[in-house]
């Protein structure tokens, strides 16, 4: 990957390429996608080394990519080998990942329709086009730029100098620019507006037939806004925790109907931890969900059948333990072998704990789990909610 930092910004302000976008800075979004784009070094094009360029790096080398900021063009000279490629963003450039992953199976320039683009600060190629900031090209063309000026933009005069030697001109559809999805230096009006639509689209697509976690998906999309990258990614997560913990002792002592609304409350609150700490991560090589997520996954469901427990006759005796233990196993075999637009609605546990809640609150929570339990072996032998 090679990449630029824009030189000497006004007094003051900070650099477009280091304003913050769903909890990264702008070039940290260009490393994730060079890491997508199969890139092993990094060469970044800096006249000084600030503290963002000190982040850069640490992020480039967790990832397992060798990061080299350079000053001279010279130094290319000696990274980069006739035989490699190379990936090169300009400075500034936030693209679409998916367009780009797409248009560059092999090498070429990518470019947008000049009309559009260039009074955006794209720089014109010709009348009809203008270089979109991104290109692969063969390594061997790295020497041509030795005959150029040391103050060259160097992924500028590098895209000059593929048109030359024949490198394909990919174009990229218009509705990039007009859907606001590829800028160049963005303002920070700007980047709010495309965070808040890239982050709505890391919600999974779940419809209202599973609507707790349909609510919670929305619900941790706008609360990833607010909390990814300022340090509180967590909370949601701890919140559930604590709710859960809750669920537990206050449903013990003042009743099952409390503990599981607070349930309910818990299950929402990990699912809202879930979809934030997927927005957190993207992009961080072999991330993986937090011991805490896992812990509360695999709490939950004994949390619910506990709290049945407590709520059932005395009477009963161990018989207490089989309807919630059976509600909880046919939920966790239908949500393993459903069809797929309905394992959401089995794997909705703050449905289900708010509507055991309400149950519980009239003394009617066996019953009405006995009821559930039934509904849900009925509906393993109908063709829309199956499978087989």
């Amino acid at each position: 990957m090679l990449s630029t930092l824009e030189r000497n910004p006004e007094p003051g302000l900070l650099r477009p390429a280091f304003r913050s976008y769903a909890g990264a800075m702008v070039v940290e979004r260009q490393l994730d996608l060079a890491l997508q784009m199969g890139c092993e070094l990094v060469a970044c094009f800096v006249d000084r080394i600030e503290r963002e360029v000190i982040e850069l790096q640490r992020r480039a080398e967790e990832a397992g990519l060798k990061f080299v900021p350079v000053r001279e063009t010279a130094r290319l000279f000696s990274l980069v080998g006739e035989d490699d490629e190379i990936f090169a963003i300009a400075s500034g450039v936030l693209p679409e990942a998916d367009a780009v992953a797409k248009s560059l199976n092999h090498h070429g320039v990518l470019a947008l329709p000049a009309d559009l683009a260039v009074p955006l600060g794209f720089e014109r190629i010709d009348l009809e086009l203008a270089w979109a900031g991104i290109m692969l090209v063969p390594g061997k063309l790295i020497k041509t730029l030795g005959n150029l000026p040391e103050d060259v933009d160097a992924p500028s005069a590098l895209m000059r100098i593929a048109l030359q030697s024949g490198t394909r001109i990919v174009q990229l559809d218009r509705k990039l620019i007009d859907e606001q999805e590829w800028h160049i230096d963005p303002d920070p009006k700007a980047l709010a507006q495309r965070e808040r639509k890239w982050i709505d689209a890391q919600r999974e697509p779940i419809a209202f037939t599973a609507p707790g976690l349909a609510v919670a998906e929305r619900a941790g999309a706008r609360l990833a806004r607010d909390v990814v990258g300022r340090g509180a990614e967590r909370s949601a997560t701890v919140a559930s925790a604590v709710f859960a913990i809750a669920a537990l002792g206050l449903g013990s002592y003042f009743g099952a109907w409390l503990g599981l609304g607070l349930a309910a409350t818990s299950a929402l609150f990990a699912r809202m931890g879930r979809v934030v700490e997927r927005v957190a991560q993207l992009g961080k090589p072999e991330a993986k969900p937090s011991l805490l997520h896992r812990a509360l996954e695999w709490a939950l469901d004994p949390i619910i059948v506990f709290l049945l427990y407590l709520g059932s006759p005395e009477e009963f005796g161990y018989l207490r333990w089989f309807v919630p233990v059976m509600l909880i196993g046919l939920l966790r075999l239908a949500e393993r072998f459903a069809s797929e637009p309905w394992r959401s609605t089995y794997a909705d546990r703050i449905l289900l704990a708010g509507i055991l809640s309400l149950a519980a609150f009239f003394g009617f929570s066996s019953e009405v789990a006995a009821v559930l339990a039934l509904l849900i072996l009925v509906s393993r032998f109908f063709q829309p909610v199956s499978e087989g």
